[in-house]
């Protein structure tokens, strides 16, 4: 709850990248999975996960980052 005390204004321009890489990786997964797999639902799986992944670490890299500048 207090986490963004302290902060200032700029605290709320925070992206979210994991929301995002989750949407997109699961539209890829399906892309891809139709292709190869031929299987929604594996593809779905993986692309989610994947996104998942990659959204999270956009987002730790950018607050690491927004971090070391003060």
């Amino acid at each position: 709850m207090g986490q963004n005390l302290g902060q200032g204004e700029n605290s709320r321009e925070t992206p979210r990248y994991a929301g995002a890489g989750l949407a997109i990786g699961a539209a890829i997964g399906m892309i891809f999975s139709l292709m190869l797999f031929e299987n929604l639902a594996l593809g779905s799986a993986i692309g989610a996960g994947v996104g998942l992944v990659v959204g999270a670490v956009i987002d730790a890299q950018r607050r690491h980052d927004a971090g070391s500048d003060e």
